[in-house]
């Protein structure tokens, strides 16, 4: 299946909250401009939502989206085209995105780091 988002996405486990509900559901994946939220909720496609983000240690984020797609039945949620965020907010959303990228970018290197340094012993012994 080829991928066509525009940003890259994270894997991520944040909480996400609907209007006059009480409990979060969890955002599996961010990005820039999209997320994924678990839940059996199903909202038309296409629909304008207005929900809100938990940053672990930093605050609640106000969000509007469209909803794109559904998951599938082994992993069911909404696929959310973020279309506004609060202009004071949308800094602090674009820092935790970025942040959020860097860590991926030290797992892929600490991976790579691994893998060398299993590289060099295994020279180091024949």
């Amino acid at each position: 299946m080829i991928d066509l988002r525009r940003y890259p996405r994270c894997i991520t486990r944040l909480k996400a909250f609907f209007p006059g509900e009480g409990n979060p559901y969890e955002v599996l994946n961010v990005s820039y401009k999209g997320c994924f939220i678990k839940t059996d909720k199903k909202i038309p496609i296409n629909k304008l939502i207005y929900f809100e983000v938990e940053i672990p240690d930093v605050g609640t984020i106000p969000i509007y989206g469209v909803v794109i797609h559904h998951g599938t039945p082994e992993e069911p949620g909404l696929g959310i085209e973020i279309v506004d965020i609060d202009k004071d907010m949308k800094t602090v959303w674009n820092y935790f995105i970025k942040a959020l990228l860097y860590i991926e970018e030290a797992k892929s290197a600490y991976k790579k780091a691994l893998e060398e340094s299993g590289k060099k012993e295994n020279s180091e012994k024949s």
